[in-house]
């Protein structure tokens, strides 16, 4: 799983399964999953639509590193 929830459910960060980025505080500042989700692939983000990914940051995407369905 490459999101990764506070335990009190309030907030959840974004994991790259490339290299380990970690984009925090999202829940906080978005409020849900598909907002923060739709605002992040605008910025490069490639994965699954789901949650529980996969998920790759811009850097991983545009090496290669990652190669899974945008």
């Amino acid at each position: 799983m490459t999101v990764l929830h506070v335990p009190d459910g309030t907030d959840f960060s974004l994991v790259c399964d490339g290299c380990g980025m970690v984009v925090d505080h999202l829940g906080a500042n978005l409020h849900n999953w598909e907002l923060a989700w739709s605002l992040l692939r605008r910025h490069g983000w490639i994965g699954e639509r789901s949650a529980g990914g996969p998920h790759g940051c811009r850097r991983c995407s545009a090496s290669g590193v990652l190669t899974f369905d945008r």
